[in-house]
């Protein structure tokens, strides 16, 4: 089955999208570059990724790539749930989690009791993708323009915000494409740190906090264009390869790894996601791999405080030179 008429209406939108992103490229490239065969798009695709190697050139083939090509097919699917809420003015929350990758279609609520009050959030792995919404007196259905990917095993949460206090049950119908794969593998070591970095780097940066602590601290790396968080984990040779939202179940520390990039500039952020209080200093320390073994280049030990929702710029590194400069400049990370 192919991706419902709902979502995209690809019959009507991309024989016009793919002509004029034709045309566009053909103009910037006449007179500078060889004669390109514009009957194969697969192919013209590889061959623009070829003559412009800039990593900005390829993420914009890729989001082309995925918007104009990618034609999914797998099965429909519903999974529905119910919340019994109780006269406490509370969260509730759902958590929805799938064995394959999942591609989001629709949200179906509805509910007894309802009170002008109460508010209703979405959220995938720490990004809310409906954040307060105000709920329905009848019901709602809430289409997706397009599909929302979930890789396997990744909590999709309804947050239930009863604000009233107002007690009722809550439907919850989540529509859904059943992916045929896993794209990532959820299997990772117990205690992973440098040693276990699974793809090939040559600087690694790694951040640890304190035992025993509910507070949800998040590493960040920025190299032109590119950022990778909890929220989008890997470019190709730049990774965030460890993610975690507390140290109560865990004292693991978060990764980020690089390979080649040698004309980059990698910039290193931390930030205390929830606000959690910190009494002890962040430690980072970065690494480069060098032919005959690994070499710590620099540690840091930075003061956090809650109190501000700005991320702290740690340093940056040049990845032909590996010099590190320290920056210490707060950014908001979440801003285009």
């Amino acid at each position: 089955m192919s991706l419902p008429k709902y979502i995209i209406n690809f019959d009507e939108l991309e024989d016009e999208l793919k002509k004029n992103l034709l045309q566009i490229v053909d103009n910037a490239m006449k007179d500078k570059y060889p004669q390109l065969n514009t009957g194969d798009i697969e192919s013209l695709l590889s061959e623009i990724e070829d003559l412009l190697p800039d990593e900005k050139y390829k993420g914009l083939k890729n989001r082309i790539e995925q918007f104009i090509m990618y034609k999914y097919d797998g099965t429909q699917k519903v999974q529905a749930a119910l919340l019994d809420i109780p006269a406490i003015i509370s969260d509730y929350k759902k958590d929805f989690v799938f064995d394959k990758d999942v591609f989001l279609t629709g949200l179906h609520l509805n509910q007894t009791g309802w009170k002008k009050e109460d508010r209703y959030s979405i959220e995938i792995d720490k990004n809310r993708i409906i954040d307060n919404a105000t709920t329905k007196e009848i019901g709602e259905h809430k289409y997706f323009n397009t599909y929302c990917k979930v890789n396997a095993n990744i909590p999709i949460s309804f947050i239930l915000h009863n604000l009233s206090g107002n007690s009722r049950q809550a439907v919850i119908d989540l529509e859904y494409l059943e992916g045929k794969e896993i794209t990532i593998d959820p299997a990772a070591p117990e205690n992973p740190d440098i040693g276990d970095i699974p793809n090939d780097w040559d600087i690694a940066v790694r951040m640890q906090w304190e035992d025993n602590n509910d507070t949800d601290m998040d590493l960040h790396g920025f190299m032109g264009n590119m950022h990778v968080f909890f929220d989008n984990k890997s470019y190709n040779g730049f990774y965030l390869n460890w993610d975690y939202v507390e140290h109560m179940t865990n004292s693991n520390p978060e990764i980020i790894s690089v390979k080649g990039h040698y004309d980059k500039t990698l910039e290193v952020y931390i930030h205390d996601f929830n606000g959690g209080p910190i009494k002890n200093p962040i430690n980072l320390k970065i690494y480069e791999k060098r032919s005959y073994n690994v070499v710590l280049l620099k540690e840091y030990n930075i003061a956090v405080e809650n109190s501000s929702s700005l991320g702290y710029g740690v340093c940056s590194i040049d990845l032909k030179t590996k010099k590190i400069t320290d920056m210490f400049v707060r950014k908001d990370l979440f801003r285009e």
